[in-house]
């Protein structure tokens, strides 16, 4: 097949859909709520047709395997049904899609040709849509490949009418009958798959997420409802979700000793000219009352006389590490942790105000680094190193500049991630500009040659691909430049 013909068809009926949708934006008034809903589930099967598209793409791409070795990549193809490690990375900077997300849609294209053709085939006709068979794929999980094409064959011809709140359990009852010591083996399996994740959420607030044992979880639940009703009859102002929220809370902090670690961005002006240091010399800064504190974060200015003397006192003190000399030593100062007036994001969890942070400081034990920012702009200075591996000082600075993985739509922390030269050293220098976190898995990835990091001096780095397409993803602190 023609890849430039596949792709004018595919821009063709694109332009289509958009132009219907267009006019619908114009004229849909003039619809009944009959007609409207009618043709927005016409529409859902269109939707269907092109979601089945993208799988059945996706899944030829990823039976594409390439692996690293002395002579360079090599590359082997396998039949449909082999997702290759790095197909989810490849399809989600072609799409601009997440990894989790891209992923997904690579094993399902790939499981629904190996394992489920008839269910594809409903899928390519937008019979069906994808959740609909994810559910049969998710019911089916630890089946092999017979078993699944034998509950393939009974489910396929009934499921597009079928109750969707009723296809898992559906297709659940058909795997257990067609193959249920397979059936038992995964659920035995899945126990050790339990786990427990934790995310940003609103501000102020994270969201966690747990997958547990059923029968441990309905123990837990138990707990939280009766220790919630309980809080709820001594606060009748506590809803039924905030008072669980606060039993769970307390259930598992209880006789636990809490202790935490957190980089402090802290906004310092720096448009004065600084004494030069003697090597790990403390020296002090003398200020004018005049001078004008900037919270980077809200924007809020405090003048220098008016904070209170010990804080002054605090802000006037600042000492020279070795690995600080710099053309920018007066930024990259180690500040006192007396004086810190802004929030700051906590690594997994999200952003925390002023407020509570002073109250963490106070409650927890917690081990406070500080990255120094200039209150105008909120960036990092930077630091150099003629060597291959980066100082302390250089990988502290970057890994606090990036704050995650600098591959697109990857959000692992950068404590967690290899750091890699951009451009390969001695070509590549060691320092911030050159230097990017990478998590493992990304850092394979870009060692395959396809995508192309170039970083630039602020730290924002745009991702090259092999057909022109680039991806650009921003440090969670820029560069001055």
């Amino acid at each position: 097949m023609d890849r430039g013909t596949i792709s004018s068809r595919i821009a063709a009926l694109r332009e289509e859909c958009a132009q219907l949708g267009r006019e619908l934006v114009e004229s849909g008034h003039g619809l009944s709520s009959e007609d409207a809903f009618a043709l927005a589930g016409e529409a859902q099967g269109l939707a269907n047709a092109a979601d089945a598209l993208v799988a059945v793409s996706a899944a030829w791409g990823a039976r594409f395997e390439t692996r690293l070795s002395g002579d360079g990549p090599a590359e082997r193809v396998h039949p449909v049904g082999f997702v290759d490690g790095m197909s989810g990375v490849m399809f989600c900077l072609e799409a601009g899609l997440t990894e989790g997300v891209a992923g997904r849609k690579v094993t399902l294209g790939a499981v629904l040709g190996e394992r489920f053709p008839r269910i594809r085939a409903l899928l390519v006709d937008g019979a069906v849509g994808t959740i609909t068979a994810q559910k049969v794929i998710d019911a089916c999980a630890g089946l092999d490949i017979d078993a699944c094409r034998e509950v393939d064959a009974e489910l396929a011809r009934r499921l597009p009418g079928l109750d969707p709140a009723r296809v898992m359990s559906e297709a659940r009852r058909v795997a257990t009958r067609v193959a249920a010591d397979q059936v038992a083996a995964h659920v035995a399996l899945t126990k050790s798959g339990r786990r427990v994740e934790v995310c940003p959420g609103a501000d102020g607030l994270s969201e966690w997420f747990a997958s547990l044992p059923t029968a441990t979880s309905a123990a837990m639940w138990s707990a939280v409802e009766q220790l919630a009703g309980e809080y709820r009859q001594v606060d009748d102002s506590l809803s039924v979700p905030e008072s669980r929220a606060d039993a769970l809370t307390d259930l598992v902090l209880r006789n636990v000793s809490v202790s935490a670690q957190v980089t402090l961005g802290v906004p310092v002006v720096t448009d004065r000219p600084a004494p030069e240091p003697e090597e790990g010399e403390r020296f002090r800064v003398d200020w004018d009352d005049d001078d004008t504190i900037v919270d980077h974060t809200t924007g809020v200015e405090t003048r220098y006389g008016d904070l209170d003397p010990a804080t002054r006192e605090e802000l006037s003190w600042v000492s020279m590490s070795p690995e600080s000399f710099s053309d920018r030593a007066d930024v990259m100062a180690e500040v006192s942790p007396g004086f810190c007036v802004s929030g700051t994001h906590l690594p997994n969890v999200g952003w925390v105000d002023p407020a509570t942070l002073a109250n963490l400081l106070k409650l927890l034990p917690m081990e406070v680094a500080r990255a120094v920012l200039e209150a105008e702009t909120g960036t990092l200075a930077s630091l150099t190193t003629g060597a291959y591996r980066p100082t302390k000082a250089i990988t502290a600075f970057v890994r606090t500049r990036d704050g995650t993985c600098r591959m697109w739509g990857c959000t692992r922390p950068a404590e967690r991630c290899d750091l890699d030269h951009v451009r390969a050293w001695p070509d590549g220098t060691t320092t911030p500009t050159c230097l990017e976190d990478l998590c493992r898995r990304h850092h394979r990835f870009k060692q395959l040659g396809r995508w192309r990091p170039v970083m630039s001096p602020d730290g924002t780095i745009t991702w090259h691909g092999p057909n022109g397409r680039t991806r650009t993803t921003e440090p969670q602190h820029r560069l001055p430049v």
